[in-house]
């Protein structure tokens, strides 16, 4: 039978026969890695897009400022020799605050806002400014700036402010452009008005749906981090339970049932150098700091599994097979190693006793390292095996997958156990 990250064995028999655990597919854990917030980078967000209303209202005031120079100084004729002048030098310098905050934004609010209201006094105090009714073929030097001003009250105000500025200027200057300080333009007046009316009302609207769409741009990769980081601590809690249920398994029930065994001085000093390796192997599972260890190459790997399958208390061969130097770290040469380990055990404790023959082999093929450990004991049926059983899920799949790994179970009553394990590098490197 053969089963890749599931179903496996679950407890210590995994290349033995006998009683063993089985658990559900190990899926593969989702890549970690890679911040979306910084990989990914949207193309609408709030940011973005008062920056672009900043650049926007600065550049059309600078420009309708600059081109319309000319028409205001000729309307200073008509116009009272201190408010005329005064109402242009202050439209100008609220122009020119505009301007600066494309280059200076957390003032583009206020300058907006600035601008629009000083534009509305000056509209309204219009009659008080002329002495000399105005042609009717020109319109008051306002009219040049509506646009802009009405612009400037859709970015700088809240949306129902906006709403009634846009509506109130219009009014306003066709009221004035009806009387005779106005001109007395008559129904070319009223068009002007709707003319307004419908380009500062696009603008709005524009506006407004641009904000709204930013906003939910911004929620939704707030959300996206927030559960990107919630992912994180869920896997990092995943890998810290495999890593503690391996130990408990590995190391304290093992040396627990052995214990429990010992009849023999033999076998009673063997349970008290297991207690004294399993109290050192949790000491340095408190004390491991990920990143503090240097990788570890195939053929480092290879000597470890070889020196600990020696102490065991059934023989296992080491099958020859070519090892190279790829160099891999030190999280996944550990979990390739205990997994190795543990499987031989298990092949100790439940395939059968001397007579049976048990290997094991480590092989580099490329930038992949392969590690085999099997036997041709007992065997036994990996679907028949409880689900509470950890041996095998725990201490040798989860161990390995968790670490970027696969690993496979092979396993008939009667026709032995072969586990594989193996861990690729990406990109041919550690």
């Amino acid at each position: 039978m053969d089963t890749t990250a599931a179903p496996v064995p679950t407890d210590g028999d995994a290349t033995g026969g006998g009683p063993a655990g089985l658990a559900p597919a190990v899926a593969e854990p989702a890549p970690f890695g890679v911040d979306p917030s910084r990989s990914v980078r949207p193309a609408v967000t709030q940011a973005s897009v008062e920056r672009v209303f900043a650049v926007v209202i600065a550049g059309a005031a600078i420009g309708f400022g600059a081109v319309n120079v000319p028409n205001v100084v000729r309307q200073l004729q008509y116009l009272d020799p201190v408010w005329g002048p005064v109402a242009a030098g202050v439209m100008a310098a609220s122009f020119l605050f505009v301007g600066v905050t494309a280059f200076v934004q957390r003032y583009a609010q206020v300058a907006q806002i600035v601008c629009a209201l000083l534009f509305l006094v000056v509209l309204v105090t219009w009659p008080l400014t002329v002495h000399t009714a105005l042609p009717a073929s020109q319109p008051p030097w306002p009219w040049w700036f509506c646009t802009v001003a009405s612009t400037a009250a859709a970015m700088g105000f809240a949306p129902w402010r906006a709403t009634v500025y846009v509506a109130l200027v219009p009014a306003v200057y066709v009221a004035i452009r009806l009387t005779p300080v106005g001109g007395e333009a008559g129904a070319g007046a009223v068009l002007d008005g709707l003319y307004t009316v419908i380009l500062s009302g696009g603008v709005l609207v524009i506006a407004v749906l641009l904000r709204r769409a930013a906003t939910a741009v911004d929620v939704a990769q707030a959300t996206a981090v927030r559960r990107y980081s919630l992912a994180i601590r869920a896997h990092a809690t995943e890998v810290e339970r495999v890593q503690v249920d391996a130990i408990v398994h590995d190391s304290v029930l093992t040396t627990l049932l052995s214990a429990a065994r010992a009849e023999t001085p033999e076998a009673q000093a063997l349970a008290a150098r297991m207690a004294r390796n399993a109290v050192d192997h949790l000491d340095a599972a408190a004390a491991d700091v990920p990143g503090d260890a240097p990788p570890v190459s195939s053929t480092e790997l290879r000597a470890r599994i070889v020196d600990a399958v020696a102490g065991l208390a059934a023989p296992v061969a080491v099958r020859a097979a070519p090892v190279g130097g790829l160099r891999m770290p030190a999280t996944v040469a550990d979990a390739l190693a205990s997994a190795a380990v543990q499987a031989a055990v298990n092949s100790v404790q439940h395939a059968g006793g001397p007579e049976v023959d048990r290997w094991v082999r480590v092989e580099q093929r490329g930038s992949a390292v392969h590690v085999e450990v099997g036997d041709d004991g007992a065997g036994f049926d990996p679907s028949a095996v409880p689900a509470a059983r950890l041996g095998v899920r725990r201490s040798i799949v989860e161990r390995v997958v968790m670490a970027g790994g696969t690993a496979t179970v092979e396993s008939a009553p009667g026709a032995g156990t072969r586990i594989r394990l193996s861990w690729t590098a990406t990109g041919g490197r550690p």
